[in-house]
């Protein structure tokens, strides 16, 4: 059974997330985008979501208005992850979920057909 984008939203617990974001990566063959995020040094914590049957994946990160030490590469910066926003829509007639996330210095959107959440 599908679960509402508010269910999801209530798994999550997204009353308030200042965590690292560990993984963010997308296979485009399995059209599947995993994230991982916790507390900095402490796997215990960790919440991996697995965003499945993507439509749709955009991951942008940037350096404009970036202060203080600047990366010379995407690697050299960590990410944390603050917030999530699943929405329930339908495109011709597939239910799907849209989700948003706020990452600083990162824009990160992902139109899929299933959710799995997954904690440690």
């Amino acid at each position: 059974m599908r679960l509402s984008s508010e269910n999801l939203m209530k798994q999550l617990d997204t009353t308030y997330i200042d965590a690292h974001l560990k993984d963010l990566s997308y296979d485009h063959l399995s059209h599947t985008v995993i994230m991982k995020y916790g507390e900095y040094k402490n796997v215990d914590s960790d919440c991996t979501v697995i965003f499945k049957d993507c439509f749709s994946v955009n991951i942008n990160t940037w350096l404009e208005g970036m202060k203080g030490t600047v990366p010379q590469k995407p690697g050299e910066r960590d990410f944390f992850f603050h917030d999530i926003e699943i929405e329930d829509i339908e495109i011709n007639g597939i239910n799907l979920y849209k989700c948003s996330m706020v990452i600083p210095m990162m824009d990160c959107q992902i139109t899929c057909v299933n959710i799995e959440i997954k904690s440690t």
